[in-house]
């Protein structure tokens, strides 16, 4: 199922990010890893606007046009 995969796929990018928390807070260099975080982000932000569209344009299919209303007879 789509959920479970994004479920886990989250899980494992949260994992990654409390790692290099971690990793900053131990070398004392806030910028370690900074480059992984932003594609991380990046990636994740991508994946979201393109969830966001395919469910857009579900509603917009599903919803009656006004224009077309009575037509079909």
């Amino acid at each position: 199922m789509a959920s479970e995969r994004l479920r886990k796929r989250l899980v494992s990018v949260n994992a990654i990010l409390e790692m290099l928390t971690l990793r900053r807070a131990q070398s004392g260099d806030p910028n370690l890893g900074a480059g992984m975080e932003k594609r991380i982000i990046e990636a994740e932000l991508v994946d979201l606007e393109r969830a966001m569209a395919a469910l857009e344009s579900m509603e917009d299919t599903a919803r009656p046009n006004p224009q077309r209303a009575g037509t079909d007879l």
